[in-house]
Order: structure tokens, then C-alpha cells, then sequence
């Protein structure tokens, strides 16, 4: 069920009425201190609060009780909530939030080289990994990695305003991934769940508190 709250600035924010939930939004706010957080540019600022909600017990236990596409639902909101209705750093802040590599291994000149992608702790890290929502296509694979993809090309229709330069930058990363990335290859799958982002992002111009999980489509 959805129940209507209210952001500080008096735009209206959808979550899930869970008031276990309700706590810890709060304390995850401003996860990067004053006035740090003044450097760190918006969206990216609320990605942090977004990590910190997802490694908290309490989302841990709501991931655990709950749909995965609820569980889904409820990231983006909170970081639509944190973002007080910018629909565009509320989508960075979830795609930045919810990246599930620690780091990325490039091929360097014969050699692996490690990239990090967070500066979170390892066991920080692995607490936030592991309640990132598992199946959220209901397939037997992990779907960890499709939520990044997903909210990755939500944001950049946001940013970039054509679908067709959304589903290009989405297509760009496959192959760089399979041409640079250590194990890395052309996962169709990923494909997919960029263009549902697009649609999801379609129906959030037109409604804000449109639900990601709608979006998704059958991804075999």
C-alpha cells in the first residue's frame, strides 16, 4: 500500500507506508557531513543517504519480507523524498546508490587493474550488496546488476531528453564492457533492463510517483 508524505519543501513524495522504514530514512540523511556535502554535486549528494539506507538492518529486514520489486519501489522513493521531487537527482541517486561492483577490473597492457567504485568499506559493501533487491525480473539469475542498469538509463533519458541517445549510451556501455572489462560480454538482459529504465523514466515525467517496478517487462 502507498500512503502520501510530505517532503520539507511540501512536494508530494510517495513511499511505502512502512513505519519501520521510517526511522532510518532520517538517519540516513546526510550520510556526507557539513560543508563536504556542499562539494559533492546533487544526486550524487543523495546517492550517498541512498547507500546508507540500503546497508541499514532495517531495510535489510524489509528487502528480506517484501517483494523484490517493492523493495525496488521503496529505494526510489526515498531518494525521490531526499531529492524533494527533482525527479532527475532522485534517479541519479538511486542508480548511484543501488551499483552493485565494489570495483571493475580493466584490462591494462596484459594485466588486470582494479577500479574502485565506491570508497565504502568491504564489509560496508557487502552489508548494502546484500540487501539489494535479488530477482526483480523472477528469473533464477541474480538480478543485482540489472537495477543499475535500469536507473542508469532512467537518468540519462532524464538528463539527455531523447530516448534514442539514452539507448545508445546504454548500448555503448555493453560493448565497452566486453571489449575492456575483465569478464566482461554483451549480456542482452542488460539491454533490456536499460529500456525498461526508459520507459520507467517516461511515465515518471508524467507522473512522479509512478512506480519503477511497473516498468519492468519479461526479461528472460
Amino acid at each position: 500500500m502507498i500512503a502520501l508524505v510530505l517532503a520539507t519543501t511540501a512536494v508530494p513524495i510517495f513511499a511505502q507506508s512502512d513505519s519501520s522504514l521510517a526511522a532510518v530514512r532520517v538517519l540516513s540523511k546526510h550520510a556526507i557531513i557539513f560543508p563536504i556535502s556542499l562539494l559533492i554535486p546533487e544526486g550524487i549528494r543523495e546517492g550517498y543517504d541512498i547507500r546508507a539506507f540500503l546497508a541499514s538492518p532495517e531495510f535489510g529486514r524489509f528487502d528480506s519480507t517484501h517483494a523484490p520489486e517493492e523493495a525496488m519501489d521503496e529505494v526510489y522513493y526515498t531518494a525521490l523524498g531526499y531529492s524533494h521531487g527533482a525527479l532527475s537527482s532522485a534517479l541519479l541517486a538511486t542508480m548511484f546508490g543501488v551499483i552493485e561492483h565494489e570495483h571493475i577490473p580493466v584490462a591494462f597492457f596484459g594485466s588486470e587493474l582494479d577500479i574502485p567504485l565506491t570508497s565504502e568499506s568491504h564489509r560496508r559493501f557487502l552489508e548494502r550488496w546484500s540487501h539489494l533487491p535479488t530477482h526483480v525480473y523472477h528469473t533464477s539469475e541474480d538480478d543485482r546488476d540489472k537495477l543499475q542498469h535500469f536507473f542508469a538509463s532512467a537518468w540519462l533519458k532524464e538528463a539527455l531528453g531523447m530516448d534514442w541517445l539514452a539507448k545508445l549510451s546504454g548500448n555503448l556501455v555493453e560493448v565497452v564492457e566486453d571489449l575492456f572489462f575483465v569478464g566482461g560480454f554483451e549480456d542482452p538482459r542488460d539491454v533490456h533492463a536499460n529500456r525498461d529504465g526508459i520507459r520507467f523514466s517516461l511515465d515518471a515525467e508524467r507522473r512522479l510517483d509512478s512506480r519503477p517496478s511497473k516498468a519492468l517487462t519479461r526479461n528472460p
